[in-house]
């Protein structure tokens, strides 16, 4: 009987199983020399989890992964999963006790003196009523909860869940697509599946399974440890993939999908191993490819070997949003490269080295500038007015090096060298929307920074009992920074707002609109009142 699920069900080869929240693969059901009773060979996921390599007194039962993966256990120390339907009852059902199933001695905060204080679950009977109508379910969390496959349980699955569009089965006890595609049979308005987490053997032919992911649109498959050829293997599956996640899986490398993934306009392939813009490029043949979520990966550089700067390149011609936060891009180079994207709206690049050539104000600014039509940058909306600023500071800051190059005011002699023009392909639209950079405006003056300081009052003005404080300030301090210092000093936690009154126009209150905007864009002098208002 210890080889048999609660529900009756039979462990067979190749099933997961679990252990004190470690997980593992059968590999062996049977008995041992000198010994009574079955016992279940286990290849534990973890390569030190096991003693040994499969074999038992010199003879081998079964293979493991690592030479010390293996273990022997009864079926009593193991735990061996339950079915889809009885996972979700056991989430989402109705509890009759007072505090809806909520074990309420494990709510609890830790005071300045180490004291525990319970915490009372307001509304969580309220709660478990609400998500205890199982036909009304829409979206459905089982991470963790063991769940092996739909059991003898698919009548009651389709029939109490008819409504479910999400449904979260990372990590669990599924052991192949086929498992899973019985769960997903039972859910026809299914669009959103999580599978990952777990270690799901391919079948021969996936197709055998695509009569049941008909309506998934969004796939993830994080942390599977699959290669890119069995990712597209697998899409072969899901007719209308919009979206797939395929996240913490070590991919060096990827290649062009073919046939596969044509209808995919969002592709996320966070924290693997790539390296490769060229490889990166071949994902051009997904072709409403409209999002490229490269985060955490190793790329250095990015390059449209179709396109001169100035026009526009083939690849990804609907791509809008490439987020590659966290990899190795360090050249100014890569920034004008993504200019040649025909419809490209949004970019996220915190994390890598071109960020430390400046300050984050003035690496947004150029970024802003080289991008002609980016609309959002480090997940902030661009505005006309500071593209405006990006641009015309630009020109301000590029200007004797354009001068040097051969640029000139008077546009019959502006011609400056192909280097300059490779390195600021931009610049000359700028000339000719702004006119051409004064020398008075790219003159540099030496200053001090005392000289560079100026003096201002701050106050609440809502709040005549709070202190008024006179700072000298760098006129190049951002307002986030000022708001950060301004908390600090009031030991104030929630949002403030500032503004400032000029002494030349007393009676005129201006809001400093723009946290990445330095104290002198506002035209703020020595002498004038900051206003801080917080709730």
């Amino acid at each position: 009987m210890d080889l048999q699920r609660n529900d009756g069900s039979e462990i067979l080869i190749d099933d997961r199983v679990s252990a004190d929240g470690h997980y593992g693969t059968v590999r062996f059901i049977g008995s041992l020399p000198d010994t009574k009773g079955i016992w279940i060979g286990v290849d534990w996921d973890e390569a030190e989890r096991g003693k040994h390599d499969g074999s038992h007194q010199g003879h081998r039962y079964f293979t493991t992964r690592h030479p010390k993966s293996g273990s022997f256990l009864r079926g009593k120390k193991l735990d061996l999963g339950i079915n889809c339907f009885e996972a979700i009852v056991d989430r989402y059902g109705k509890q009759e006790d007072h505090n809806a199933g909520v074990i309420t001695e494990e709510l609890f905060v830790v005071g300045s003196n180490q004291k525990k204080t319970v915490v009372e679950m307001v509304g969580a009977k309220k709660v478990n009523e609400q998500q205890s109508k199982l036909d009304a379910l829409q979206e459905v969390v089982l991470r963790g909860c063991l769940v092996y496959g739909v059991g003898d349980s698919s009548g009651k699955l389709r029939k109490c869940t008819p409504n479910i569009q999400e449904l979260d089965l990372s990590l669990n006890l599924i052991p192949s697509w086929h498992r899973l595609a019985d769960i997903c049979k039972c859910l026809p308005n299914l669009t959103d599946l999580n599978a990952s987490d777990n270690q799901l053997e391919m079948p021969k032919d996936i197709l055998e399974c695509s009569d049941c992911f008909q309506s998934v649109k969004i796939l993830k498959l994080n942390r599977v440890n699959y290669i890119w050829q069995q990712f597209l293997e697998c899409s072969r599956a899901f007719p209308r993939l919009e979206q797939l996640h395929v996240c913490f899986n070590g991919l060096t490398s990827v290649h062009n999908p073919g046939n596969h993934l044509q209808n995919v306009h969002l592709l996320n392939l966070e924290s693997n191993s790539l390296q490769s813009w060229e490889h990166i490029l071949q994902l051009d043949g997904c072709p409403r490819l409209e999002s490229l979520i490269l985060n955490s990966n190793k790329i250095e550089s990015i390059i449209f070997p179709d396109a001169n700067l100035g026009s526009k390149t083939k690849f990804f011609p609907n791509l809008k949003h490439i987020y590659i936060n966290n990899n190795e891009i360090s050249q100014w180079s890569c920034i004008n490269e993504l200019d040649k994207l025909k419809r490209f709206e949004d970019l996220q690049i915190n994390g890598n080295p071109i960020q430390d050539t400046a300050s984050p104000e003035t690496v947004r600014q150029l970024i802003i500038a080289k991008v002609a039509n980016l609309k959002k940058c480090q997940r902030t909306e661009v505005t006309d007015e500071e593209r405006r600023g990006a641009e015309i500071d630009y020109l301000k800051r590029f200007g004797p090096d354009w001068l040097k190059s051969g640029g000139h005011q008077d546009p019959s002699q502006n011609n400056p060298s192909q280097d300059f023009l490779s390195q600021h392909p931009r610049f000359q639209h700028f000339v000719q929307v702004y006119g051409a950079p004064e020398s008075s405006e790219m003159s540099k003056k030496p200053q001090k920074l005392k000289d560079s300081l100026i003096e201002i009052k701050i106050l609440n003005p809502d709040d005549s009992n709070i202190k008024t404080l006179q700072k000298k300030l760098p006129v190049t301090m951002t307002v986030q920074k000022l708001k950060a210092l301004i908390q600090r000093l009031y030991k104030v936690d929630s949002e403030i707002k500032l503004s400032y009154v000029s002494k030349k126009m007393e009676g005129c209150e201006i809001d400093f609109d723009n946290d990445l905007r330095p104290l002198n864009y506002f035209s703020i002098e020595a002498g004038d009142i900051v206003y801080a208002r917080w709730s």
